[in-house]
């Protein structure tokens, strides 16, 4: 881990729960964590994340915007095999993932996530401990 850009707030045997304040902080040494990002849900942020081979993520969705530009990459990663889910911009800061994870209030699913009973108005902190139970099941 890179400084204190990197912030694990809960492990389940190998899988993780990570909180990074933007997406491009996150590497490969990330393939087996949740992201929790306070970055857009956007295709550019989904797709860097969906390279780096994350199990999850939890982002902004900034508004979701024209085109539901700040989650339209969410739908990326389904074929990535990632359930994400963004927050509203109304309930935690954008840019900040520790306010996301801690103030975030579900505005938008993928289907992977809906598949594990993510919905929305649930907390970030609920929806990411429902991934993490998941992916440990998975990797047990």
């Amino acid at each position: 881990m890179s400084g204190d850009k990197r912030k694990v707030v809960k492990e389940m045997g190998k899988a993780r729960i990570v909180i990074v304040d933007t997406s491009s902080e996150v590497d490969q040494s990330n393939n087996m964590d949740i992201i929790i990002t306070g970055s857009h849900g956007g295709v550019n942020a989904c797709e860097h994340l969906g390279n780096m081979k994350i199990k999850g993520m939890v982002s902004n969705d900034a508004g979701i915007g024209k085109n539901e530009a700040g989650i339209a990459g969410m739908k990326a990663l389904d074929k990535y095999d990632i359930p994400a889910v963004a927050v509203s911009t109304m309930s935690a800061k954008i840019g900040n993932g520790t306010s996301t994870y801690e103030q975030g209030s579900l505005s938008a699913t993928n289907e992977l996530a809906k598949k594990l009973g993510i919905r929305e108005g649930m907390s970030a902190r609920e929806a990411a401990d429902i991934m993490l139970e998941d992916l440990a099941k998975k990797s047990a």
